[in-house]
């Protein structure tokens, strides 16, 4: 339930803070009061898109909190709560604010979030019903869900078993996908893994081979250079002056002189060791040199087969080992499908009969929707009447048919039936889609109608703005005792211009519109029982006692309505 809200600078409302309480909570006051400021508010604070007429003039930002009080064993807003983080501790304050350069700001119990959050959250623990806000019912994918709703019991067994058949159809197509799959799918997977195994075989990869090939091309690029370098290092090694020569000439100087000196025997062998290691390193040089060739065609060779091993690794593995990996695997699973035939036939007629089993299961479904529809159709009518719509009909069209041939692409856990609700308010018109013919006054009574059938959701908070449009009297008494037995299972926060439908609050609220030399300002304030029985007799047309008397009577009158039902 919303247990309270608080306003800041939302057009004519510069600080509000509202408390409500469980049950029927009433708002009303004067035409142009602002009454449907507080429905802006709480929209706002549903995610809806907002603009800067929003914004009261002179200020830079809305804010608009809200603070409700959930179930903790509430699945779906565990759920989203534990997807930003957050614990269900069964209090949630969602807040927003909009400033005037367009920039939202939402929390959730403090917590940055994001629109899209605050959005899927209010749509789980709040629903508004007006003129403008009855899209759930417009939009024919959210029928079969709601005529589901109103009927479940009657449908759980059925569901339970189509579950475990599904479940069992998703193993089936599992198993048969592993095998390649079946007819024209089974023979396109095994060409698939012929051709790979083919393309990878021969190539005759070698593990190792492509750093080979990146050096032998580098080598072939860059030949010129690298014969250039290695014939300048054989020169410098060997000439008149190379460095082998200048070891040689001290070699013989030491030589000379070994006689007179131990040691110079020992300098002198080291020399020689140098002196040999220097034509061993000439001779390879010279003959790396020697070796330097540049074979146009044997490059492009190489650049070709390099190409062709970088194309396998982006189809079949980051390295050759990589690919070669790979191709061991599809090698085990095209013996595996190409030796299925036996294990492919028998899942067939398993998933035929599975099929067969699921087509029978959602046919059963639809019959139990089609003699319950009947039911709630008339009872779908008679609230229609009561609530001064004497020529409505209704009607439930299922747009698809069943078949065999269909199943598997149209069921899903609520079975295979794409139904929609048709409508006519008129007599001598036929029924048709509820978003091609209902006006928005007919919109607000059958979404009432609905919601009496559906007995409320005991965990959204009901918000229902003006739907008296239109109605008064005795029609309006039945609205208001509607909306009554609904805020006995949930609360409801009921916006009204209608004396009988204000009797039944359990808490009512007067908005009103004061003006100053400066501005103009909109406040709520919640009323007495004295003041209550005052703002009812002028909203009967005055405020004599008279009025007052009649007042009086109307709201003991609802008070025994709401004894009556409580019992």
């Amino acid at each position: 339930m919303l247990v309270s809200i608080k306003i800041s600078n939302l057009a004519l409302i510069e600080k509000s803070h509202i408390e409500f309480d469980e049950g029927f909570n009433v708002l009303t006051g004067e035409t142009g009061a602002g009454k449907s400021l507080i429905v802006d508010a709480l929209l706002f604070l549903t995610g809806i898109r907002a603009d800067k007429t929003l914004i009261k003039a002179g200020q830079e930002s809305a804010r608009v909190e809200g603070m409700f009080s959930v179930s903790t064993d509430d699945v779906q807003v565990t759920e989203i709560l534990n997807s930003v983080g957050l614990e269900n501790d069964g209090q949630i304050l969602i807040s927003r604010q909009f400033n005037i350069n367009g920039k939202n700001e939402c929390r959730l119990n403090g917590e940055m979030v994001t629109l899209n959050i605050i959005r899927k959250l209010s749509a789980v623990i709040i629903d508004i019903f007006g003129q403008n806000d009855s899209q759930a019912l417009l939009d024919s994918n959210n029928h079969i869900r709601l005529l589901d709703e109103l009927i479940e019991d009657n449908l759980s067994d059925e569901k339970k078993e189509l579950h475990k058949l599904l479940s069992e159809l998703s193993l089936i197509n599992t198993s048969i996908k592993e095998l390649g799959g079946l007819d024209s799918d089974r023979i396109n997977n095994l060409q698939l893994l012929e051709f790979q195994i083919k393309e990878i075989d021969e190539a005759n990869l070698v593990d190792g081979e492509e750093e080979d090939l990146k050096n032998k091309i580098s080598t072939m690029q860059n030949s010129e250079k690298i014969y250039s370098a290695l014939d300048y290092a054989t020169s410098a090694i060997d000439n008149d002056y190379s460095v082998e020569n200048m070891i040689k000439t001290s070699i013989n100087h030491l030589s000379s002189i070994e006689n007179f000196d131990s040691e110079i025997t020992s300098l002198k062998d080291r020399l020689y060791s140098i002196r040999y290691e220097v034509q061993d390193i000439l001779s390879e040089i010279s003959s790396k040199r020697d070796n330097i060739t540049f074979d146009e065609e044997e490059l492009e060779m190489c650049q070709d087969r390099l190409m062709l091993i970088r194309d396998l690794e982006r189809k079949y593995g980051a390295t050759i080992a990589g690919i070669l990996e790979y191709r061991q695997d599809i090698g085990r699973k095209f013996e595996k499908l190409n030796n299925a035939d036996a294990e492919l036939e028998r899942l067939k007629l398993n998933k035929n009969n599975v099929l067969r089993q699921i087509f029978d299961s959602c046919s059963r479904l639809r019959e139990i929707r089609k003699a319950e529809i009947i039911k709630l159709r008339e009872r779908l009518i008679i609230e229609l009447q009561q609530l001064g719509m004497n020529s409505a009909n209704f009607e439930v069209g299922f747009i698809n048919d069943l078949s065999l041939d269909n199943i598997e692409s149209v069921v899903n856990e609520n079975g295979a039936d794409n139904i929609e609700f048709l409508f006519s308010a008129n007599l001598g018109v036929a029924p048709r889609p509820l978003s091609k013919i209902i006006s928005g006054g007919e919109m607000s009574r059958f979404m009432l109608a609905f919601k009496t059938l559906q007995n409320a959701d005991g965990n959204k908070t009901c918000i229902f703005d003006e739907i008296d449009t239109g109605i008064g009297g005795e029609v309006g008494k039945i609205v208001g005792q509607k909306i009554c037995k609904i805020s006995r299972n949930s609360q409801v926060i009921c916006i009204t211009h209608l004396a009988q439908i204000a009797s039944f609050g359990d808490v009512n609220f007067k908005i009103e519109k004061t003006e100053d030399d400066v501005s103009t300002k909109t406040s709520v304030s919640r009323l007495t029982a004295d003041e209550k029985c005052i703002e009812i007799a002028r909203m009967l047309g005055s405020k004599n006692e008279t009025s007052i008397n009649h007042a009086k009577e109307i709201i003991d009158e609802s008070n025994a309505f709401k004894l009556f039902i409580s019992k």
